[in-house]
């Protein structure tokens, strides 16, 4: 198959680089491994933070100091910038297309507080904000002729004279490895809190596979080692989202005593919940103080979500919480364009690191995030395809997949799945969670270079071709050992405490060693090289470089 525009990726950054890219002209398709409606973008249900109300207690530059305040001293304020600058417009383009936000009898949309802001600044639909864009961005993409595969899951990139030519693909479907031809890929797959299973709010699918293949590619990834837990989550990992603080739920204890401040940064408020933990307390959300009718009309997912997950009336009962991970915030290192590495490839959204988040996300800037660089991905992927041409696809690359696959498929298994993805989650939730220090971290390594030695011995123990959920497992497994790895070493080497990388071993922000970003670099088949870097020199260079294009 032959597309100007591969997007992969069917969460808010990918449906809208593909709209964007569509609209610029040529024939674009949309890649996702499961059902398109099934991302993290999908569950994101808090809501999507925008200046729309401009006045003495909000502004644009509010949005953007909070933003950098919350970010901990790592940050692109280039990228801030513009991103909070286009957010009222993304509102305004989302409500064109049908996502209709909470408004009063006048029609002006509603705003809640959300964590480490200074304003009600949070547009949202109840609690299922996520849901309702992304339903809508679906509808609009297939209205303006965007193609959607699903069921095809990415294994590589194929590269010829070292730029972009295509990619393989696994058809689930019936196990039949692929190549896809492009001018130019954006890779929009999500995050990676899926390793950490059993202690994530991701489903297991979110196992950094777009950042496997970008290592296996030879593109830079960066801050892999700032992995956000969401403080409010059920036992099972079920999100509480953090609509229930910003609607006035409370933070108690077994004494029903508040013991910290709901509303302060994510990575704060686990701390202080872990450590409230660890101190003999169970931690609570209470919500009883609230009217049924407020609940009813502007928190109804948790309503449902506590009662049948937890068997939780929260009208008249408390809700047990506890800490676990969430949201990924390093990844495929961009430039202010969403270029990456590879000449051809693009990223936006959760998978890639465009400097916004720093150290440490808040809450309602991840959909932003991902609409406003998945607008500028898709101009930009949409550029290139109209100035080159297709690259030969190396089909030796390809049966290379094809046998991996074959092998996966055909072979005796000596090891179970489930448990070793299990054991993997264990291990980092316990060893590279909200605390960490270099003896937790280097158990933590030693336990992943295990698992790396054992998974060429897990195999396919049912060897049905079709839809077969056990070869895609060890597939998203493999790039989850990937990833883990090149986590592990991050955090290893940031011999500080900033944002959500928090080591008790070196408490203090080292802004002489460590105030810049870390970057991940595959050498070799088998060794990962990890720097700190400024990169404000490499992307100078690249500017006057595509000025000069331009010309």
């Amino acid at each position: 198959m032959l597309y100007d525009v591969i997007v992969v990726g069917s969460g808010i950054s990918g449906l809208f680089a593909a709209l964007y890219a569509k609209r610029s002209g040529g024939n674009v398709v949309i890649i996702t491994k499961s059902n398109p409606f099934r991302s993290n973008s999908a569950v994101a249900s808090g809501g999507i933070n925008a200046v729309i109300h401009v006045s003495q207690e909000d502004s644009i530059n509010k949005h953007i100091t909070d933003t950098i305040n919350g970010a901990d001293g790592l940050t692109n304020e280039a990228n801030i910038s513009e991103m909070c600058k286009d957010a009222p417009n993304i509102i305004a383009e989302l409500s064109k297309i049908g996502v209709k936000f909470d408004a009063d009898d006048d029609g002006i949309i509603k705003q809640r507080p959300f964590g480490g802001t200074s304003s009600k600044r949070t547009c949202y639909i109840a609690d299922r904000t996520g849901s309702a864009i992304v339903q809508n961005l679906l509808q609009q993409c297939r209205k303006e002729g965007v193609e959607i595969l699903s069921n095809h899951q990415l294994l590589n990139i194929i590269k010829f004279n070292d730029k972009l030519a295509g990619i393989t693909l696994l058809h689930r479907e019936d196990s039949h490895v692929t190549a896809f031809a492009c001018k130019a890929l954006v890779l929009a797959g999500g995050g990676y809190a899926g390793i950490y299973r059993g202690h994530s709010t991701n489903p297991q699918e979110s196992s950094g596979d777009a950042i496997a293949v970008a290592l296996r590619a030879g593109m830079r990834v960066s801050n892999l080692e700032f992995i956000q837990f969401h403080p409010t989550t059920l036992k099972n990992g079920s999100l509480i989202s953090e609509a229930a603080r910003g609607e006035g739920a409370y933070i108690v204890d077994e004494t029903e005593t508040r013991f910290t401040d709901e509303l302060q940064t994510r990575d704060k408020l686990s701390r202080a919940i872990l450590e409230h933990i660890k101190d003999g307390h169970k931690v609570y959300l209470d919500f009883r103080h609230l009217s049924p009718e407020l609940i009813e009309t502007k928190l109804p997912s948790t309503q449902k979500m506590a009662l049948n997950s937890a068997g939780i009336d929260i009208r008249t009962e408390l809700l047990e919480i506890t800490p676990s991970a969430h949201y990924t915030i390093g990844g495929i290192w961009t430039r202010e364009d969403t270029s990456t590495d590879l000449e051809g490839v693009f990223a936006c959204g959760e998978c890639a690191a465009t400097g916004v988040h720093g150290a440490n996300r808040l809450g309602g800037n991840s959909l932003l995030e991902g609409a406003h660089f998945g607008k500028i991905a898709g101009k930009e992927a949409a550029k290139r395809a109209q100035k080159v041409e297709f690259l030969p696809i190396d089909f030796a690359q390809v049966n290379k997949d094809y046998r991996r696959v074959k092998m996966i498929l055909e072979d005796e298994s000596h090891f179970n799945i489930n448990s070793m993805r299990k054991n993997l989650g264990e291990t980092l939730f316990k060893e590279v969670g909200v605390y960490r220090d270099e003896e937790m971290l280097i158990n933590a390594l030693e336990y992943v270079h295990y698992l790396m030695k054992n998974q060429y011995g897990l195999h396919c123990v049912n060897k049905e071709i079709h839809n077969n959920v056990e070869l895609s497992a060890i597939l998203e497994f493999r790039n989850a050992l990937v990833v883990a790895e090149a986590v592990v070493l991050s955090a290893i080497k940031r011999e500080e405490s900033r944002g959500v990388h928090y080591r008790t071993d070196f408490p203090e922000r080292d802004d002489k060693f460590f105030g810049m970003s870390s970057y991940v670099k595959k050498i070799g088949q088998n060794f990962l090289r990890i720097s700190f870097e400024d990169d404000l020199l490499e992307k100078f260079i690249y500017k006057i470089k595509t000025y000069f294009k331009k010309l």
